[in-house]
């Protein structure tokens, strides 16, 4: 039973359970009967194997199922989050999606190393760091674009750039909102073999382009500035900022509107005229305010003419909300069915849906399921 998920993995829910009950290593040597902590110290960083007998009497000490220690699509104790999200969306709502969208990310993981298509070992970094200028962060934001070769309207190729040139799966999920309509924006998650970003597929298509611009800011420069466990989505709270996030929307206006694509955009005769600015908003898929604020910044509008664009209203979006987590996702998470390589049963509970629910979200993507209802 043991040997289906590493010992490595097995270690990190084990210091989580006991850091989540309180316990430290050496109560938990003294629960288990061990001889000193570092059996215990052993056990979560993977250097010593759990016996069978010793798993069924960590589960009564630490109060968590088995499951807890072996599943494998868990993450917990190693994956790291950080959020994006309303003031309004209680804690505990917050925690809850937490642990759904944990599973998410390990069956993901999962499939992944199914297909032995495993991130590289060589983590693509953008060299920036805490004390980094907001012109260093546009000017990193620039190059990548550049480099990625994302086009004139940057928002048409990113997310496919994203998952194929960097190895950083996009999830587009339903969230949870408060009472008031309130939600989660989006968030990185950060293991250590690679990264996932998740947008909040509801959001407006603007809205949903600048998170994702912005998390993937904190998926490239998590190691040299790890960011907040939570992070106020409101525009008036984004705006002062710990200057992380500041440099993470420097970096995400830059990367939406690179200056080369304002130059072939913007008619010269004509960069006062609001409509014409609001047209070029909705081509590059961002808030006319976005926009007011970046040529402002440049050097390229006057303060007048930023004060009117900010007040225009973004353009409704004709594409609608994208589809449920992402093709290569499902697609994976079909063929691993197909094959017998998963459950039916396993992969809806992963998934957080009945079979039912399996089904209709195969049938999003033109899929059969691959299995009787």
């Amino acid at each position: 039973m043991l040997e289906k998920i590493s010992q490595k993995l097995i270690g990190y829910r084990v210091k989580a359970a006991r850091e989540s009950k309180g316990w430290t290593q050496d109560q938990l040597t003294q629960g288990l009967g061990l001889n000193d902590r570092q059996s215990v110290s052993d056990i979560e960083n993977g250097k010593r194997a759990l016996k069978p007998d010793e798993l069924l009497e960590l589960s009564d000490l630490l109060e968590r199922d088995i499951e807890f220690f072996i599943d494998p699509f868990a993450v917990a104790g190693e994956a790291q989050f950080s959020w994006r999200a309303a003031p309004e969306v209680p804690e505990d709502s917050l925690d809850g999606f937490e642990l759904k969208a944990g599973q998410w990310i390990g069956l993901l993981r999962w499939l992944r190393e199914q297909q032995d298509s495993r991130a590289s070992v060589l983590k693509r970094a953008l060299r920036l760091s805490a004390q980094s200028s907001f012109e260093d962060a546009q000017e990193r934001a620039e190059s990548l674009a550049a480099e990625l070769d994302l086009g004139v309207i940057p928002a048409e190729t990113l997310i496919d750039k994203i998952e194929r040139e960097l190895d950083i799966p996009v999830l587009f999920v339903d969230t949870v909102e408060a009472d008031d309509g309130k939600s989660i924006s989006g968030a990185t998650c950060h293991l250590e073999e690679m990264g996932v970003i998740l947008i909040n597929r509801n959001e407006t298509e603007a809205r949903r382009f600048y998170d994702l611009a912005h998390e993937l800011f904190h998926a490239l420069t998590w190691d040299a500035m790890k960011p907040d466990h939570r992070e106020s989505n409101s525009i008036e709270e984004r705006n002062k900022g710990k200057r992380i996030e500041q440099l993470a929307n420097n970096f995400a206006a830059a990367l939406l509107m690179p200056r080369a694509s304002l130059n072939k955009l913007i008619d010269g005769n004509r960069q006062s005229d609001i409509a014409h600015l609001c047209e070029v908003a909705a081509l590059l898929r961002v808030a006319p305010v976005a926009l007011a604020w970046r040529l402002f910044n440049l050097k390229l509008i006057s303060d007048d003419t930023r004060r009117d664009l900010a007040q225009e209203k973004q353009r409704p979006s004709v594409s609608g909300a994208p589809k449920r987590f992402s093709v290569s996702f499902v697609r994976m998470l079909h063929e691993a069915l197909e094959n017998g390589r998963l459950s039916a049963r396993k992969g809806a509970k992963a998934m957080g849906l009945g079979l039912g629910g399996l089904t209709e979200l195969f049938a999003q993507y033109d899929l059969s399921a691959p299995f009787e209802l």
